[in-house]
This record gives structure tokens, sequence and C-alpha cells, in this order.
């Protein structure tokens, strides 16, 4: 299922800055924001790996760095297949001499420049890398252009980059699910419930109180049931608890991440706390169906 889903998403990571560029004349692929953050890359990146790595999810291998390697060389696949495909469309209109993108036109490997030589791929490839100019702007003001080759080359190899850091950086976002190496299994997850903030001394002490007890399962059901997943506490401070678990060896924990308000006063999960814990298979089956009916 990986070879067949990589390969679905590298023509389409492919095609996708190559379509742009033939119908709007526009390179996609070194789109940029902030002047050096190469957004286009990073998008184009993470369309090519992300076929592969969710393939490799679906199949339930467990991603190892064998994959991310993989997952570079599809990168350098498809940074050579967008440059190419867009240089076979490369034409020169011969009126005003300017470069168009057409399937019939005059083609540019039909030309030569006294510096470079013939425009074949590579020479063509260097010829625009060293004299386009490049554009900065702020807010729709444009602030200028620079044309140099040395400039030129730093901003082609960021772009470059990107595309190898948004394959990889597809391949994390996979990985990040919880695995079950007894079974070789990805768990299932899902979110369970939130309680506010400053509830959440009290909840981990009754938690704590549970596990601890002579007959946890019981317990910890009356705690499950006193919980649920509001809506409301989505836009305020709140813990948020994951159930994770595996099926085939009945293994389930809880996860809980602490959402916070940060400096500009909007949520975001601490990543400073982390909390798992290992609960009671059955109880937590129990919980999953009681709230399924409700």
């Amino acid at each position: 299922m990986s070879i067949i889903l990589g390969f679905l998403s590298l023509v389409i990571s492919m095609a996708l800055p190559v379509l742009i560029l033939f119908f709007t004349g526009y390179e996609g692929l070194h789109f940029s924001m902030f002047f050096i953050i190469p957004v286009g890359a990073l998008i184009v990146g993470y369309i090519c790996g992300y076929g592969y790595f969710k393939g490799l999810f679906k199949s339930n291998t467990y991603i190892t760095g064998k994959h991310y390697f993989i997952g570079f060389i599809l990168s350098l696949i498809c940074i050579v297949g967008v440059e190419y495909a867009s240089y076979m469309i490369t034409c020169v209109d011969p009126q005003t001499n300017e470069i168009v993108y057409s399937l019939d036109g005059d083609h540019v490997s039909n030309y030569y420049t006294d510096e470079y030589g013939d425009l074949d791929f590579l020479t063509y490839k260097k010829y625009m890398i060293e004299t386009t100019p490049i554009s900065f702007s702020y807010k729709n003001k444009s602030l200028g252009d620079v044309s140099n080759p040395i400039v030129g080359w730093i901003f082609t190899m960021i772009d470059y980059l990107g595309v190898v850091v948004g394959c990889l950086f597809s391949g994390s976002m996979q990985k990040d699910h919880p695995y079950c190496h007894s079974c070789k299994l990805y768990k299932k997850q899902k979110d369970a419930f939130n309680f506010p903030k400053m509830a959440g001394e009290g909840f981990f002490t009754q938690l704590e109180n549970c596990l601890a007890n002579e007959y946890p399962q019981e317990s910890f059901n009356n705690l499950l049931d006193s919980v649920t997943l509001s809506p409301s506490l989505e836009e305020e401070e709140h813990f948020l608890c994951k159930l994770i678990y595996c099926d085939n060896c009945k293994t389930a924990s809880l996860k809980f991440e602490l959402h916070e308000l940060n400096a500009k006063n909007k949520l975001e999960i601490n990543s400073d706390f982390e909390f798992l814990v290992d609960v009671d298979y059955e109880s937590l089956m129990n919980f999953i169906n009681r709230s399924a009916i409700a």
C-alpha cells in the first residue's frame, strides 16, 4: 500500500507546481513568506511524502530511519521531476523574446547565450538561478528586487531543503501515532473528555486514588462517569484526555494534554506537560460504549 500511495502522492506533488506554472506562469515551488520561509516548497514536500508515510501507517508498519531515508529519496525525485517538467514546457516567444510556458512553442533548448552556451536542462537551470531577480515585498508593497548569483543559489537551496523537510515532516506526523510493538499495530486513539485547568489537581488526585484502590475498576468507572467531552471548554484553558488502546493485546492508557493561553492569548498545547497512565482495558471499553450510546 505504501508503494502505491507513495507513487500517487509523488506524481501529484510534481504535477501541482508544474500545472500552476503552466496556467499562471508562477513558480509555486519557490513561493516564500517572511523572505526566507519556503512555504511552497514545504507544501510540495508534504504532499510528496504524505502518501508513502500514510501507506506505512495503514499497513501498520512502524516508521524507522530507513523509511525516512526513502522519504528523502522521494523528495529528491520530486525536486528533479518538478524542475525537469518545468523545463520541458519552457518556450520563448519569438516576437517578444520572453519566456512562455507551452507544449508546442519554440522550446528554450533551441537558444543559447554567450555566457552560458546552449540552454540544455542543467545550463538553463543555472542561468535562471543566477540571473532571475528575486522580489521582496511586505504587506503587498514591493521592497525591491535582488539579482545576484550567490543570492539566487542560496534561495534555491532553501527551497530544495523545504521540499525535503516537508516530506520528512509528513512522516513525523504519522510516526506520532502510538504504536504497539507487541502486536505490531498502531493503537487506536480518540478524544475522551476534558475538564477545566483549575480542576486538574482534584481530578488527578482522584485518578491516583482510583488506581491505588483495592477495587480500581469500580472506582475508575465512577470517575469516568463524572466527566464528558464539552465543546464549551475548548475556548478556555483545560485538560484534554485521549484514550489510547490496542484491541489485540487489550492494553489501554489515558494521555492528558494541557491547553493553555499563550502570550498572544491563544490556546496552545503546553509541550512541557505530559501525563500518560495505564488503565484497565475493559473499563475503558465500557466507557467508550457508554459514550457512544449517549
